[in-house]
């Protein structure tokens, strides 16, 4: 846990070289999960090794890691969510500009929060703050395409 707590803002610092210029900067957003998850996860691996749960045993401690590892990352990269030269950072999501396919138009019809993408490892869908970054987005994504 302690490596993870250490090697995430070296691990965002080497990704951020790798990123190139921003094309379009998204909302800087705070993880509000910091607050509770971090000290559970601590509180859950002290509570392991303190008394015997029986068959979870070995249950609870990989539950605090893992807990510690999504919200470690989740606080380390909302803040420098946006579309790089070489990458998109949507929340946890990390895509990189060359297994990107496609964008999928959305209904105009309805304001959506969400954009669908083709990459050549699948669909995935991003989600926004708000329709106007979905805009921003689509035409920056749209023109790194060509399309």
């Amino acid at each position: 846990m302690l490596a993870i707590s250490v090697i995430m803002p070296f691990w965002k610092n080497k990704l951020m070289t790798k990123t190139g210029e921003i094309i379009v900067p998204l909302a800087k957003r705070k993880s509000k999960l910091q607050m509770i998850a971090i000290p559970t996860a601590y509180v859950l691996l002290i509570l392991s090794m303190l008394f015997d749960f029986g068959k979870m045993s070995f249950v609870i401690p990989y539950c605090a890691v893992l807990g510690l590892f999504i919200t470690i990352k989740e606080s380390t990269l909302l803040p420098v969510n946006g579309v790089y030269e070489k990458l998109i950072i949507s929340g946890t999501d990390i895509i990189k500009m060359e297994d990107l396919t496609g964008v999928e138009t959305p209904d105009t019809s309805i304001t959506q929060n969400t954009l669908k993408i083709q990459t050549t490892h699948g669909p995935r869908t991003l989600t926004f703050d708000n329709s106007n970054e979905v805009t921003e987005v689509l035409s920056a994504l749209k023109k790194k395409l060509d399309v």
